[in-house]
């Protein structure tokens, strides 16, 4: 049965000869347009022309190698076969390195657009990334700035609470010096008055010695007188 797919076979290998004998599609002697989306699509063109020929190739050959062993020059027949297949194959390479080589182009036209970006926007980079520096070594000399107020007021306050305990201390051990000074001053005037209350009470027991003993001398000193003119008057009684 499949004897019968040469004639059309061979229509079809005759159709792709006469459309290929100018030459690959997509030659390099062709223009190439400007716009990237039609490269890109004119390279998906040529890969998949050239798969479809590699397989028409392949399929014809392996109908041509049926056909061979029916004919009396059989190895020729298969040469010729086979190298009908070999020219398909080889322009279907040349179509994918085609393809290939627009690809390439399109690859290289971005990376030098996308350099060509970058060196336009390399200075405008470099004040960015100046600024940010800055930026950022601001906010470092701020953090730093604030730590060292945090640590100075940190250390003033100890210092402060140093130097108020200090002083408190020193306000107690003034006022416990000036209430023992004023405890030892009550004290010793407590003694004085303890003395002079003392004192006072030796001379007024003095003095009470004193009266008394004049009052004892006058009241012997009047009862001696007493006995005194008794004496003198009895005589005179008797007489």
């Amino acid at each position: 049965m499949r004897l019968h797919r040469l004639p059309l076979a061979a229509s079809l290998c005759s159709l792709l000869f006469a459309t290929l004998a100018a030459g690959p599609v997509g030659a390099e002697d062709a223009p190439l347009p400007s716009d990237p989306a039609t490269e890109l699509a004119r390279a998906e063109k040529l890969k998949s022309e050239a798969a479809g020929l590699r397989g028409a190739a392949e399929e014809r050959f392996r109908d041509e190698e049926i056909a061979c062993y029916q004919r009396f020059l059989v190895n020729r027949c298969i040469e010729q076969a086979r190298a009908r297949r070999v020219a398909d194959v080889r322009k279907a390479r040349e179509m994918d390195n085609e393809a290939g080589r627009i690809e390439l182009a399109e690859k290289n036209r971005r990376f030098n657009e996308r350099q060509a970006e970058e060196a336009r926007e390399a200075p405008t980079k470099a004040v960015e990334r100046a600024e940010q520096e800055a930026r950022n070594r601001a906010e470092s000399e701020a953090r730093l700035r604030q730590f060292s107020e945090k640590d100075a007021a940190r250390v003033k306050r100890e210092q402060d609470g140093q130097s108020q305990a200090l002083q408190a201390a020193a306000d107690r051990n003034r006022k416990d010096a000036a209430d023992a000074r004023r405890r030892a001053a009550e004290a010793r005037a407590a003694t004085d008055r303890a003395d002079k209350a003392a004192s006072d009470r030796a001379d007024y027991e003095a003095r009470a010695r004193k009266a008394a003993e004049k009052k004892a001398e006058k009241a012997r000193k009047a009862a001696s007188g007493s006995k005194s003119s008794g004496a003198d008057a009895t005589p005179l009684l008797g007489k």
